[in-house]
This record gives C-alpha cells, sequence and structure tokens, in this order.
C-alpha cells in the first residue's frame, strides 16, 4: 500500500510549511480523537497532541518510510505520549466516553449518532455504551490501543504493527484477544 502522505514528509524535511499544515490538517481530527479516547478527558488530550506535533516537528527527520506508513508512525508517537504523560500524572490510560465534557457538560456517548431510536432503544443504547466504554477502559493498554486503532481508526494490521511497534502476528492477536474480551463481557451482561 501507498503511503498518501510520503511526498508531503518529504517536502517538509526540507522546510515547506504548507507540507507540514497538510499533515496537520489530514490527521488533525482522527488524532484528537485516539488521544481523547486513550487518556479520557478534552483538555489532556489537547495538551498531548500539542505535544505530538512538537515531537513530530522535531523528529521527522527519525521517521524511515521504509518501516511502515506515516499515519502509523504518528499515530504511535501519539500512543507513546498519551501512556508517558498519564504515566507522569499517576492515572491510567481510558476513556471516558461516559464523563462530562468539561465545555459542554454533555456526555462523550450521548454524542454518537444515531438514526434517533424511540425512548426505549435510547435508553439501552446509552446503557450499553457506557458498558462499553466501562469495558474498554478495563483492557490491558496494549490491547485497548490496538482495537481502537484498528476498529476506530482503521489501520490495517501492518499499519497497527508500525504503530505498535510490534510484530503483525502480535497486532492481530491484541485486536482479537481485546475484541473477544469486550464480546465475551458484554454478552455476559446483556444476560
Amino acid at each position: 500500500m501507498t503511503d498518501p502522505d510520503r511526498a508531503r514528509v518529504r517536502r517538509a524535511r526540507r522546510g515547506d510549511r504548507r507540507a507540514l499544515t497538510e499533515l496537520y490538517e489530514t490527521h488533525h481530527k482522527r488524532l484528537l480523537g485516539y488521544l481523547l479516547r486513550l487518556v479520557g478527558s478534552r483538555p489532556l488530550a489537547e495538551d498531548v497532541f500539542q505535544e505530538v506535533w512538537v515531537k513530530v516537528i522535531e523528529g521527522l527527520g527519525r521517521y524511515r518510510e521504509g518501516r511502515g506508513t506515516f499515519r502509523a508512525w504518528l499515530f504511535r508517537v501519539a500512543g507513546n505520549a498519551a501512556v508517558d504523560r498519564l504515566r507522569r500524572e499517576g492515572r491510567r490510560a481510558g476513556p471516558a466516553l461516559d464523563a462530562p465534557d468539561g465545555e459542554t457538560g454533555e456526555r462523550g456517548i450521548d454524542r454518537v449518532p444515531s438514526e434517533r431510536p424511540g425512548p426505549d432503544r435510547v435508553g439501552a443504547g446509552r446503557m450499553f455504551g457506557q458498558r462499553l466504554a466501562e469495558e474498554l477502559r478495563a483492557l490491558p493498554e496494549r490491547q485497548r490501543a490496538a482495537v481502537l486503532l484498528r476498529h476506530q481508526q482503521g489501520m490495517s494490521y501492518a499499519e497497527l504493527a508500525a504503530a505498535l511497534g510490534a510484530p503483525e502476528g502480535t497486532a492481530k492477536t491484541l485486536v482479537h484477544r481485546g475484541v473477544k474480551t469486550l464480546r465475551e463481557r458484554l454478552e455476559a451482561w446483556k444476560t
């Protein structure tokens, strides 16, 4: 698979600010969403996001095209920065989809788009969303990151392996175990 960012990275390395802006605009929303789910707080996610872009700008020369896509490298830098920050603060990584947003007071899970189901389905959907967020938080960090990168970010296993700094087989195993654990826990909860 061809990395659509390859030319932008090459231009950015030569000092092309527009290329760096294009990389930022391409990955901003997805990267911030990923960080939000890892750290569980919008202000903290935004702070880590800024740290990540400083690291990207300073470390663009360390990105090696032959070792994976720019996106995989970027998400690896982001995941490491998030875990480092949480450890420094003595916190554990995990999404807080059921916690109120500091700006609006609205829970993240309540902002998930829907087809406007009836009141009975709304309540069940909220309960399921809360339970899913809890079970996702309970996964080990690497499994949670693997599940989010695969299912939220849509990364291929090759990209996922590069993002995690692990062999592709390990990446597949992490996703499989994480999804299996979520499925088992959610099935047990439904009964």
